[in-house]
């Protein structure tokens, strides 16, 4: 048999970040075992033909770095990424949530091009499944965040602003599938950040997820 693998490349919805398990004061948080996070989910219902690769980071963004803070960066890790757990017959990319943060100031077209950067260095590389092309992308629109009442440390709302450049998202992202030849999922349509903090998936949400991917997976490898 031969088994397909999978790189799930994205941030903290990927890792699995519990919603209203952190604390600002002591930076203690939770993650969601394996078979509750998304891509976990995904791979028990595809079964053995697929190898699904977890690559979640919290606070990754696109393309731009944090000021105090280094290697959040998509573009700076993906190409190394991809090498290391190739050959890889897809990569599914869910990203741009961090990108809303206040401390970045980008608009949505801004968010949108950083996502076309990574594409275009994904389909730049050699790490396909015969290593000689590059993997297939499923692109997941992020749902848009649910409030903006998320606080960091410092007691400072970080989002302000990014719920309108959240929901502007879909239309940018269905846009930029269509141009690149890419496979895509507008998630808004089906699930829902948590109340709790508004930009972090539940249980509920990651089982959604995993569900829907699964099924867009099978789709396009005709299973």
């Amino acid at each position: 048999m031969i088994v397909k693998n999978i790189l799930c490349f994205g941030d903290s919805n990927t890792w699995g970040f519990v919603p209203g398990a952190y604390n600002p004061r002591t930076l203690y948080m939770e993650r969601y075992p394996l078979s509750k996070r998304w891509p976990g989910v995904m791979s028990r219902i595809l079964g053995d033909e697929f190898h699904i690769i977890e690559e979640g980071l919290n606070g990754r963004t696109t393309n731009i770095e944090y000021p105090d803070l280094s290697g959040r960066s998509g573009t700076s890790y993906i190409v190394p990424c991809l090498y290391s757990h190739s050959p890889l017959d897809i990569v599914i990319l869910q990203l741009g949530i961090n990108d809303t943060k206040t401390i970045f100031d980008r608009n949505t077209v801004e968010i949108s091009e950083g996502i076309i950067e990574i594409i275009d260095l994904i389909m730049g590389t050699l790490y396909g499944k015969d290593m000689q092309s590059p993997p297939q992308i499923l692109l997941l629109s992020p749902p848009p965040l649910a409030h903006e009442g998320y606080i960091d440390q410092d007691g400072k709302l970080i989002f302000e602003g990014g719920r309108r450049k959240s929901l502007q998202f879909h239309d940018h992202y269905d846009q930029i599938a269509k141009d690149k030849g890419c496979y895509y999922i507008n998630l808004s349509s089906e699930v829902g950040y948590s109340k709790i903090d508004g930009l972090h998936l539940d249980e509920e949400g990651h089982g959604i997820v995993g569900s829907i991917t699964a099924s867009k997976i099978k789709e396009i490898f005709k299973l």
